[in-house]
């Protein structure tokens, strides 16, 4: 095809109307030709639709163009420069050019539309961009569209003057599966600078080459790798080679080893980062012990730091011969014999002696023992018994606590604690500060977690959600793959069959119960808080991750705690009523957590996890709809 003649602007008074996308008036070319079927194209794109009429047609384009390509089947293309045939585009104004030609079957005009528009397209391997019209022979040609986050479409296309029209919608790429472990877990990864969470991780992610960074507090960071996410799945391991030096404390055994303000549970052989570390020993009726030093890798220190307490003896005879003895200090010190007994080298203070045998009333006395003193104490029982207690004053836990509908209640009194990062619990986050005085009412709580065989009770044998368990085969082993939402409809249809209002235990209720729940200053006094439910030896208390086998277990197989509630710690998260939100820095009564949120919250840890979830004040949260082979839960109800 060519131009004929010279191209002339018109002078018709005729003045064009149309607006491009910016606001601006558009000009025209008038194409005039005893052909029709004309398809266009320009640089910077035809502005809305052509007016086709009988032998001329009028194009629309920004004053700025350059350039009009003009397409016909069977025919060369015209590629027609407006600068090179003397035109000059103005706002409003029309240029008229006449067409001719001779055809040629060589090659054609194909036209191209696909969603998204800014895909890439590629012809017979050669990337010619998102331009909609190109000029291709005549036959078959390879085409391949591409774009980031939609799967590639890779066609045969076959062009002859009846095919020059090609449509194709793309569809969206699917996340691929990604499990990302490490050796130590426990750190935290990134891609491209997002924060994953810790290992190990499981989630879905889009497909993708990503610039990966895993940190972890005593090992070296991995920085300069990357990783691939392919469909359907992609699974990394990634070893960090620590960074740590060794440091050991030898002390007495009743004293608290502070490391930079930190409890250190088991001060022997603790990895620590290079680091300056200040060393706090405590102990009661005993000064402070103080140190610092500056720990390097590979470093392996042992230091003694013994307090220097004052002490006495107290010489004790009693009658009858065989006796028993206790005798409790007011820093926590118990000891126990039978018959006369010398107490040496005991630390001084106040304490109280209690004498006790059969057939004879018990003798309780205050002694006060000071530093270098040798006290002696000769102590004759009375025939006789002790006096019947109040039974109207004292209440007995076999009382109040029930089995409903194969469930077992434990009571739990009413009483005032610290909630949230207290001294025993290392390495908090921020979501477990600040620590905070809770009040509670009395009420009731679950011995155990929700079985498999109770919940198929509740719901229905029959039913499709009989059993949602990962870990299956085991009646009496914990139900998962529960969500909180699923968990409201087992406790709507519980309290349909029982005529009781069943409940999820607040999350301050939760932390209440699994610290003991109410402590007289005696049994604090003997016992420290503990790190997690009923025990510092996690091993005592949890299936956990070092020792499930990575799976549940039955309930009540390990230690309970102080009220006789079994596995708090481990064996499953346990949801909570709560959303999940941050603490009020305020005293608080029977709180019920934040008043919305997009996650509710999980506590105790899990058979798959590592002892820092399972500590008593960690703050688990997870979408209420979904469901997960770590999560179940256990009931609680108010008085």
């Amino acid at each position: 095809m060519e131009i004929i003649g010279k191209p002339q602007k018109l002078t018709t008074g005729e003045m064009v109307a149309r607006r491009d996308q910016n606001g601006n008036y558009c000009a025209a070319i008038q194409v005039v030709s005893d052909m029709d079927g004309f398809s266009y194209d320009s640089f910077d794109g035809i502005v809305g639709d052509i007016l086709d009429n009988p032998g001329e047609d009028i194009v629309y384009l920004t004053k700025s163009e350059r350039v009009l390509k003009i397409f016909r089947i069977g025919y060369e293309p015209l590629q027609i420069i407006l600068s090179d045939v003397g035109i000059v585009l103005k706002e409003r104004e029309i240029w008229q050019i006449k067409i001719a030609g001779e055809e040629t079957a060589d090659v054609l005009p194909v036209t191209f539309r696909f969603t998204p528009a800014d895909a890439t397209l590629f012809i017979d391997g050669k990337n010619v961009g998102s331009k909609l019209t190109q000029e291709l022979s005549v036959g078959e040609h390879q085409v391949k569209l591409v774009r980031d986050g939609y799967q590639t479409i890779e066609k045969n296309i076959d062009v002859n003057k009846g095919k020059v029209f090609f449509d194709w919608q793309m569809e969206k790429e699917p996340d691929a599966g990604l499990q990302i472990t490490t050796e130590p877990s426990g750190a935290t990864i990134f891609l491209d600078g997002v924060e994953l969470g810790e290992s190990p991780i499981a989630i879905f992610y889009p497909p993708g080459i990503y610039h990966i960074t895993i940190t972890k507090r005593g090992c070296f960071s991995i920085e300069n790798e990357t990783l691939e996410v392919k469909l359907p799945q992609t699974t990394k391991s990634f070893i960090l080679e620590e960074n740590v030096g060794l440091l050991t404390i030898n002390t007495r055994p009743e004293a608290k080893v502070y490391f930079n303000g930190e409890l250190v549970s088991n001060p022997e052989k603790v990895k620590l980062s290079p680091q300056l570390v200040k060393i706090k020993v405590t102990m009661p009726k005993a000064a402070d012990l103080e140190q610092q030093i500056v720990l390097k890798k590979d470093d392996d220190i042992v230091l003694d730091m013994y307090p220097d307490i004052q002490v006495g003896t107290l010489q004790v005879a009693v009658t009858p011969f065989d006796a028993a003895i206790e005798l409790t200090g007011d820093a926590g010190e118990h000891y126990i014999a039978q018959g006369m007994k010398i107490f040496s080298d005991i630390p001084v203070g106040t304490y109280t002696l209690k004498i006790a045998a059969e057939g004879h009333r018990t003798a309780e006395e205050i002694l006060v023992l000071k530093a270098s003193e040798k006290l002696s104490k000769s102590i004759s029982l009375e025939q006789g018994s002790d006096p019947e207690p109040d039974t109207e004053k004292v209440v007995s836990l076999e009382k109040v606590n029930y089995t409903d509908h194969g469930i077992d209640m434990v009571f739990v009194k009413g009483g005032t604690f610290t909630m949230g990062c207290t001294s025993e619990q290392s390495n908090c986050r921020g979501d477990e500060k600040p620590t905070h005085q809770v009040t509670l009412s009395d009420f009731y709580i679950g011995k155990y977690e929700v079985t498999q065989k109770q919940w198929r009770e509740v719901m229905g044998a029959s039913t499709s959600f009989s059993n949602p368990s990962y870990n299956t085969g085991c009646d009496n082993c914990p139900v998962e793959m529960v969500s909180w939402n699923d968990v409201q409809e087992f406790i709507k249809k519980l309290n349909q069959k029982t005529g009781k209002k069943y409940r999820l235990p607040t999350e301050a209720e939760w932390e209440y119960a699994a610290r003991g729940g109410a402590k007289s200053d005696v049994e604090r006094s003997r016992n420290a808080d503990f790190k997690y439910a009923g025990s510092n030896n996690i091993d005592e208390v949890a299936w956990y991750r070092e020792n499930s086998g990575m799976r549940t277990h039955p309930v009540g197989q390990k230690k309970p705690n102080e009220l006789g509630i079994y596995d708090m710690t481990g064996n499953v998260w346990e949801w909570c009523s709560d959303w999940h939100g941050r603490y009020g820095n305020v005293d608080k009564s029977n709180p019920l957590g934040a008043s919305s949120g997009s996650s509710r919250v999980l506590r105790g840890g899990s058979w798959h996890f590592d002892t820092k979830y399972c500590r008593l004040s960690y703050r688990g949260n997870y979408n209420p709809d979904n469901p997960g082979n770590n999560s179940g839960f256990r009931l609680a109800r108010s008085l």
